[in-house]
């Protein structure tokens, strides 16, 4: 695989940073030769040279775009609970395609009007527009108002379950046990059910980083036989 380190600056725009596999591109792109700024609701601890944009997300339309950004990562999702990636209550449903469709799609075409040309989606596997499963069809459907957008590259990655320590979070006890059970289980799974095996946050994060340096213009969707790799 090609190396993470690009030595072509680049002006990047990383949404929501302070999660799971955004937290890990950070720090993934914090090593390269970039300009690194977060778009978030607060500010973040990091590094003095990486700047923070701190916003209300329904708000982004107040946004200067003259930031001259070249790509963006999005890596921002509603919170849910094992039972909710199954079925979402009609009442929360309201907030969750707030976040997962109407949030990233302002994002999205806020990067697009700063001339970002390529962008880097965490969504998941199964997204599909058609699905009977609120939580899929979603992100089915904010994949494809994307790649109309007029990207010029589009990564976007279809990770199954993301392990790994969310910051400031301890992991439910459900959590743990779903995870230890499938773990297992995902030994099993084999050619093409090996695409819903549980992934590491890690992995996800270097491997859309390194398809987004590595690939030309179009769009390129990766998953858990890409991820391994990492």
């Amino acid at each position: 695989m090609k190396p993470l380190n690009n030595y072509m600056s680049k002006k990047i725009l990383i949404v929501g940073a302070s999660g799971l596999v955004g937290g890990e591109i950070l720090e993934n792109l914090k090593t390269a030769n970039n300009e690194l700024i977060l778009l978030s609701r607060k500010k973040l601890l990091c590094e003095n040279n990486v700047n923070q944009i701190v916003i209300d997300f329904e708000d982004i339309d107040s946004l200067d775009t003259n930031l001259n950004i070249d790509e963006i990562y999005i890596a921002i999702g509603h919170k849910l609970s094992l039972f909710e990636l199954v079925y979402i209550k009609k009442n929360n449903r309201k907030s969750f395609v707030n976040v997962d469709y109407n949030y990233i799609k302002k994002v999205a075409e806020f990067a697009k009007k700063c001339g970002a040309s390529s962008i880097g989606l965490i969504s998941a596997i199964g997204a599909n527009t058609k699905s009977f499963n609120t939580y899929l069809k979603v992100k089915g459907d904010i994949e494809n108002e994307i790649k109309l957008m007029g990207y010029e590259k589009i990564i976007i990655a279809h990770p199954s379950h993301l392990l790994g320590k969310r910051p400031n979070e301890v992991i439910p006890l459900n959590v743990k046990i779903f995870e230890k059970i499938t773990n297992l289980f995902g030994l099993l799974m084999i050619g093409p059910l090996q695409k819903f095996r549980n992934v590491e946050a890690k992995k996800v994060a270097k491997a859309i980083i390194s398809k987004m340096d590595s690939v030309e213009e179009g769009i390129h969707y990766i998953d858990y036989k890409y991820f391994k790799n990492f």
